[in-house]
């Protein structure tokens, strides 16, 4: 499985030549960074690896994470998409081309000033490969743990807010061989003050959390 980062949180995951897309048709919005114009209009021409996209998963609609006109667009070259709502069941499995994916309800992070929202974590499985995006999800191991079931991920993304204490650091060495923090600011102003504060506690806790990474712009990491 292949998986590339193409905005602040958007995935691309690649595998028997079919496309699935998380939280990738987004906007700029704030201090995060969208995806770039030149990169949508290759998914609506249908250029490789968007040629055989077999889904399109938000983990909730907030502007940084979805937009509905791109996705509208794209929606005629896409059978599935998965946008939480108040009334999707708590667990959702679905299967798109190669990809077996578990859909679970988990609450937004509360952010001042903005009303609670539909919010899920996706655990998503091919060819003998796992992955686990996490998104905004709330602090709350004890949910995330009875979410994956003793499972160990190949790869799980989150949040940076997850660096922030004992008990979810604790977390990230459990869930899966490699993490990586994202949905991180790259203008250099940082003025949500974000990026500094992974840089700080990677630095500070980085030694014991061995196979944790910032995950900043654009690579494919795994």
């Amino acid at each position: 499985m292949k998986i590339t980062l193409v905005s602040s949180c958007g995935l691309v995951l690649e595998q028997d030549g079919q496309t699935l897309l998380i939280d990738a048709l987004n906007k700029q919005y704030r201090c995060y960074y969208g995806l770039p114009p030149e990169t949508f209009v290759r998914m609506l021409s249908g250029e490789p690896p968007y040629d055989a996209v077999c889904g399109i998963l938000f983990t909730h609609a907030h502007p940084d994470h979805y937009s509905a006109s791109r996705t509208e667009q794209l929606r005629a070259a896409c059978a599935a998409v998965v946008l939480p709502q108040p009334d999707t069941p708590e667990r959702l499995n679905v299967q798109l081309g190669p990809f077996a994916v578990e859909c679970s309800r988990f609450p937004h992070i509360p952010v001042p000033g903005l009303e609670e929202i539909a919010h899920a974590v996706y655990w998503i499985s091919a060819a003998g490969k796992s992955v686990y995006v996490t998104a905004d999800a709330q602090i709350d191991t004890t949910r995330h743990r009875a979410i994956l079931r003793g499972r160990r991920a190949d790869a799980a993304f989150w949040n940076g807010q997850y660096l922030s204490h004992p008990e979810t650091r604790e977390l990230l060495l459990e869930a899966a061989e490699k993490n990586f923090i994202y949905h991180i600011p790259v203008d250099e102003k940082d003025a949500c003050g974000i990026r500094r504060k992974c840089e700080r506690n990677m630095a500070r806790f980085g030694a014991d959390l061995p196979g944790v990474s910032l995950l900043e712009q654009y690579p494919s990491v795994l």
